[in-house]
Protein backbone atom coordinates (compact mmCIF):
# COMPACT_ATOMS: atom_id res chain seq x y z
CA UNK A 1 0.00 0.00 0.00
CA UNK A 2 1.23 3.09 -0.94
CA UNK A 3 1.83 6.42 0.95
CA UNK A 4 -1.11 7.61 -0.53
CA UNK A 5 -3.33 5.08 -0.23
CA UNK A 6 -2.42 5.11 4.14
CA UNK A 7 -3.15 8.73 4.20
CA UNK A 8 -6.74 8.07 2.03
CA UNK A 9 -7.74 5.01 4.48
CA UNK A 10 -7.08 7.16 7.44
CA UNK A 11 -8.53 10.24 6.30
CA UNK A 12 -11.34 8.28 5.87
CA UNK A 13 -11.92 6.78 9.11
CA UNK A 14 -11.94 10.49 10.28
CA UNK A 15 -16.03 11.48 11.55
CA UNK A 16 -17.35 13.19 8.74
CA UNK A 17 -17.71 16.97 10.38
CA UNK A 18 -14.13 16.83 10.80
CA UNK A 19 -13.24 15.26 7.14
CA UNK A 20 -15.28 18.68 6.46
CA UNK A 21 -13.45 20.88 9.01
CA UNK A 22 -10.31 19.84 6.84
CA UNK A 23 -10.87 20.68 3.30
CA UNK A 24 -12.81 23.68 4.21
CA UNK A 25 -9.59 24.78 6.19
CA UNK A 26 -7.33 23.21 3.26
CA UNK A 27 -9.46 25.19 0.47
CA UNK A 28 -9.47 28.72 2.57
CA UNK A 29 -5.40 28.25 3.01
CA UNK A 30 -5.01 27.51 -0.97
CA UNK A 31 -7.24 30.65 -1.33
CA UNK A 32 -5.35 32.94 0.85
CA UNK A 33 -2.12 32.22 -0.32
CA UNK A 34 -3.03 32.67 -4.25
CA UNK A 35 -4.76 35.85 -3.57
CA UNK A 36 -1.94 37.38 -1.56
CA UNK A 37 0.33 35.91 -4.33
CA UNK A 38 -1.67 37.64 -6.92
CA UNK A 39 -1.86 40.67 -4.82
CA UNK A 40 2.00 41.50 -4.87
CA UNK A 41 2.43 40.56 -8.83
CA UNK A 42 -0.66 41.61 -10.20
CA UNK A 43 -3.04 44.68 -10.17
CA UNK A 44 -6.22 44.36 -8.96
CA UNK A 45 -7.70 47.49 -9.12
CA UNK A 46 -9.44 46.59 -12.60
CA UNK A 47 -12.34 44.35 -12.86
CA UNK A 48 -11.27 42.29 -15.56
CA UNK A 49 -8.23 41.75 -13.89
CA UNK A 50 -9.72 40.61 -10.76
CA UNK A 51 -12.36 38.27 -12.06
CA UNK A 52 -9.39 36.45 -13.99
CA UNK A 53 -7.61 36.25 -10.87
CA UNK A 54 -10.87 34.90 -8.98
CA UNK A 55 -11.36 32.66 -11.38
CA UNK A 56 -7.76 31.20 -11.82
CA UNK A 57 -7.87 30.97 -8.11
CA UNK A 58 -11.07 28.73 -7.69
CA UNK A 59 -9.90 26.30 -10.77
CA UNK A 60 -6.55 25.49 -8.57
CA UNK A 61 -8.09 25.36 -5.40
CA UNK A 62 -11.40 23.14 -6.78
CA UNK A 63 -9.55 20.72 -9.29
CA UNK A 64 -7.18 19.26 -6.39
CA UNK A 65 -9.82 18.92 -4.33
CA UNK A 66 -12.08 17.66 -6.94
CA UNK A 67 -10.04 15.00 -7.42
CA UNK A 68 -9.62 13.76 -4.29
CA UNK A 69 -13.20 13.59 -3.62
CA UNK A 70 -13.62 11.66 -7.11
CA UNK A 71 -10.70 9.35 -5.95
CA UNK A 72 -12.34 8.83 -2.79
CA UNK A 73 -15.67 7.98 -3.85
CA UNK A 74 -13.95 5.24 -6.14
CA UNK A 75 -12.12 3.81 -3.46
CA UNK A 76 -15.67 3.89 -1.51
CA UNK A 77 -17.30 2.43 -4.44
CA UNK A 78 -14.71 -0.41 -5.07
CA UNK A 79 -15.16 -1.46 -1.58
CA UNK A 80 -18.64 -1.88 -1.55
CA UNK A 81 -18.31 -3.75 -4.41
CA UNK A 82 -16.04 -6.02 -2.72
CA UNK A 83 -17.98 -6.21 0.43
CA UNK A 84 -21.19 -6.71 -1.63
CA UNK A 85 -19.52 -9.96 -3.78
CA UNK A 86 -18.14 -11.76 -0.55
CA UNK A 87 -21.86 -11.29 0.56
CA UNK A 88 -23.22 -13.26 -2.42
CA UNK A 89 -20.14 -15.74 -3.18
CA UNK A 90 -18.70 -18.60 -1.32
CA UNK A 91 -14.78 -18.23 -1.40
CA UNK A 92 -13.76 -22.06 -1.49
CA UNK A 93 -15.46 -22.98 -4.59
CA UNK A 94 -16.46 -19.47 -6.49
CA UNK A 95 -20.25 -19.89 -6.56
CA UNK A 96 -23.05 -18.65 -5.02
CA UNK A 97 -23.88 -18.93 -1.46
CA UNK A 98 -27.15 -19.55 0.25
CA UNK A 99 -28.61 -16.64 0.53
CA UNK A 100 -27.86 -15.74 -3.51
CA UNK A 101 -29.40 -19.00 -4.99
CA UNK A 102 -32.31 -18.19 -2.69
CA UNK A 103 -32.66 -14.87 -3.70
CA UNK A 104 -31.89 -15.34 -7.64
CA UNK A 105 -33.82 -18.03 -7.91
CA UNK A 106 -36.96 -16.78 -6.17
CA UNK A 107 -36.87 -13.84 -8.50
CA UNK A 108 -36.58 -16.48 -11.53
CA UNK A 109 -39.89 -18.30 -10.32
CA UNK A 110 -41.34 -15.12 -9.65
CA UNK A 111 -40.37 -13.75 -13.54
CA UNK A 112 -42.34 -17.40 -14.84
CA UNK A 113 -45.65 -17.78 -16.07
CA UNK A 114 -47.18 -19.18 -13.37
CA UNK A 115 -48.77 -22.07 -15.42
CA UNK A 116 -45.55 -23.48 -16.39
CA UNK A 117 -42.77 -24.82 -14.67
CA UNK A 118 -39.88 -22.46 -13.83
CA UNK A 119 -37.04 -25.71 -14.03
CA UNK A 120 -35.48 -27.81 -12.40
CA UNK A 121 -33.39 -28.06 -8.94
CA UNK A 122 -30.67 -30.57 -8.43
CA UNK A 123 -29.36 -31.07 -4.80
CA UNK A 124 -25.65 -32.44 -4.74
CA UNK A 125 -23.61 -33.93 -2.14
CA UNK A 126 -20.04 -35.39 -2.28
CA UNK A 127 -20.53 -39.18 -1.06
CA UNK A 128 -18.24 -40.00 1.77
CA UNK A 129 -16.77 -36.43 1.95
CA UNK A 130 -15.44 -37.01 5.72
CA UNK A 131 -13.37 -39.66 4.72
CA UNK A 132 -11.94 -37.89 1.75
CA UNK A 133 -10.54 -35.07 4.70
CA UNK A 134 -9.79 -37.77 7.10
CA UNK A 135 -7.06 -39.44 4.82
CA UNK A 136 -5.92 -37.04 2.55
CA UNK A 137 -6.18 -34.12 4.94
CA UNK A 138 -8.35 -30.93 4.74
CA UNK A 139 -6.23 -29.42 2.02
CA UNK A 140 -6.90 -32.05 -0.38
CA UNK A 141 -10.54 -31.79 0.84
CA UNK A 142 -10.84 -27.79 -0.31
CA UNK A 143 -9.62 -28.99 -3.40
CA UNK A 144 -11.87 -31.51 -4.10
CA UNK A 145 -15.03 -28.99 -3.23
CA UNK A 146 -12.99 -26.44 -5.76
CA UNK A 147 -12.73 -28.51 -8.66
CA UNK A 148 -16.65 -29.36 -8.05
CA UNK A 149 -17.26 -26.07 -8.33
CA UNK A 150 -15.17 -25.83 -11.15
CA UNK A 151 -16.97 -28.25 -12.98
CA UNK A 152 -20.41 -26.98 -11.75
CA UNK A 153 -19.92 -23.82 -13.31
CA UNK A 154 -18.79 -25.29 -16.78
CA UNK A 155 -21.17 -27.38 -16.91
CA UNK A 156 -24.68 -25.17 -16.54
CA UNK A 157 -25.73 -22.75 -18.25
CA UNK A 158 -25.63 -18.38 -18.15
CA UNK A 159 -29.09 -18.26 -16.62
CA UNK A 160 -28.96 -21.23 -14.63
CA UNK A 161 -27.40 -20.25 -10.89
CA UNK A 162 -25.27 -22.44 -8.25
CA UNK A 163 -24.55 -22.54 -4.59
CA UNK A 164 -22.87 -24.20 -2.05
CA UNK A 165 -25.00 -24.54 0.57
CA UNK A 166 -22.18 -24.95 2.93
CA UNK A 167 -19.68 -28.48 3.75
CA UNK A 168 -20.03 -30.99 0.93
CA UNK A 169 -23.43 -29.79 -0.08
CA UNK A 170 -24.32 -27.73 -3.81
CA UNK A 171 -27.77 -26.82 -5.47
CA UNK A 172 -28.58 -26.06 -8.83
CA UNK A 173 -31.31 -23.70 -10.25
CA UNK A 174 -31.95 -25.07 -14.05
CA UNK A 175 -33.98 -22.09 -15.50
CA UNK A 176 -36.62 -23.46 -17.46
CA UNK A 177 -35.35 -26.59 -17.98
CA UNK A 178 -37.16 -30.10 -17.94
CA UNK A 179 -36.19 -33.68 -16.48
CA UNK A 180 -34.27 -34.41 -19.80
CA UNK A 181 -32.21 -31.63 -19.66
CA UNK A 182 -31.93 -31.74 -15.30
CA UNK A 183 -30.49 -35.76 -16.47
CA UNK A 184 -28.25 -34.37 -18.84
CA UNK A 185 -26.47 -32.16 -16.79
CA UNK A 186 -26.70 -34.48 -13.54
CA UNK A 187 -25.10 -37.17 -15.32
CA UNK A 188 -22.13 -34.94 -16.51
CA UNK A 189 -21.41 -33.45 -13.22
CA UNK A 190 -21.83 -37.10 -11.86
CA UNK A 191 -19.11 -38.45 -14.64
CA UNK A 192 -16.62 -35.20 -14.69
CA UNK A 193 -16.27 -35.72 -10.50
CA UNK A 194 -14.70 -38.83 -11.48
CA UNK A 195 -11.76 -37.01 -12.92
CA UNK A 196 -10.76 -34.73 -9.77
CA UNK A 197 -8.76 -37.44 -9.11
CA UNK A 198 -6.32 -36.31 -12.40
CA UNK A 199 -6.47 -33.10 -11.66
CA UNK A 200 -5.33 -33.44 -7.88
CA UNK A 201 -2.71 -35.56 -8.89
CA UNK A 202 -4.12 -38.27 -6.42
CA UNK A 203 -4.38 -41.91 -8.13
CA UNK A 204 -6.15 -43.45 -5.13
CA UNK A 205 -8.59 -40.72 -4.79
CA UNK A 206 -12.53 -41.37 -5.47
CA UNK A 207 -15.09 -38.46 -5.58
CA UNK A 208 -18.02 -39.22 -6.64
CA UNK A 209 -21.45 -37.68 -5.99
CA UNK A 210 -25.06 -38.25 -5.23
CA UNK A 211 -27.56 -35.87 -6.83
CA UNK A 212 -31.59 -35.33 -6.01
CA UNK A 213 -33.32 -33.87 -8.91
CA UNK A 214 -36.58 -31.61 -8.81
CA UNK A 215 -38.63 -30.28 -11.41
CA UNK A 216 -40.49 -27.27 -10.62
CA UNK A 217 -44.51 -27.55 -10.97
CA UNK A 218 -46.56 -24.28 -11.87
CA UNK A 219 -47.15 -22.63 -8.29
CA UNK A 220 -44.94 -24.01 -6.01
CA UNK A 221 -42.43 -22.35 -4.13
CA UNK A 222 -38.49 -22.52 -4.01
CA UNK A 223 -38.59 -24.22 -0.74
CA UNK A 224 -40.71 -26.73 -1.73
CA UNK A 225 -38.93 -27.63 -4.78
CA UNK A 226 -35.77 -27.72 -2.72
CA UNK A 227 -37.18 -30.20 -0.50
CA UNK A 228 -38.39 -32.86 -3.17
CA UNK A 229 -34.86 -32.50 -4.63
CA UNK A 230 -33.18 -33.40 -0.78
CA UNK A 231 -35.52 -36.05 -0.57
CA UNK A 232 -34.41 -37.50 -3.69
CA UNK A 233 -31.09 -37.07 -2.42
CA UNK A 234 -31.19 -38.73 0.55
CA UNK A 235 -32.58 -41.74 -1.42
CA UNK A 236 -29.68 -41.44 -3.67
CA UNK A 237 -27.46 -41.93 -0.43
CA UNK A 238 -29.50 -44.51 1.08
CA UNK A 239 -29.59 -46.35 -2.34
CA UNK A 240 -25.92 -46.49 -2.52
CA UNK A 241 -24.54 -43.67 -3.31
CA UNK A 242 -23.13 -42.20 -6.19
CA UNK A 243 -26.12 -42.07 -8.43
CA UNK A 244 -28.93 -40.11 -9.76
CA UNK A 245 -32.50 -40.13 -8.06
CA UNK A 246 -35.58 -37.86 -9.64
CA UNK A 247 -39.38 -36.93 -8.24
CA UNK A 248 -41.44 -37.02 -11.09
CA UNK A 249 -45.15 -38.64 -11.53
CA UNK A 250 -43.79 -41.96 -11.59
CA UNK A 251 -41.98 -43.42 -8.44
CA UNK A 252 -38.33 -42.48 -8.14
CA UNK A 253 -35.83 -43.14 -10.95
CA UNK A 254 -32.38 -43.87 -10.37
CA UNK A 255 -29.37 -43.92 -12.97
CA UNK A 256 -26.67 -45.52 -11.44
CA UNK A 257 -23.72 -44.69 -13.68
CA UNK A 258 -20.57 -47.79 -14.78
CA UNK A 259 -18.18 -46.52 -12.63
CA UNK A 260 -15.15 -46.58 -14.15
CA UNK A 261 -11.22 -46.73 -13.13
CA UNK A 262 -9.00 -44.21 -13.13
Amino acid sequence: MTTYDLWMTKFGDLPPLRQVAIMVGMAIAASDLLTVLFFLVVRLDRLDVALIVTTIIVVVVSVPLGAFLVGLNYRLKQTALRLDLALRKDDLTGLSNRNEFYMQSQKQIALCDPDKSAGAVLYIDADHFKSINDRYGHAVGDGVLQEIGILIRSTIGEWDFAARFGGEEFAIFLTGADLGKADWISHRILSGVRDISKYLRIGDLDVTVSVGISIHRPGQGLEEALVAADKCLYAAKSQGRNRIVHADDSPATIFEPKLRKI
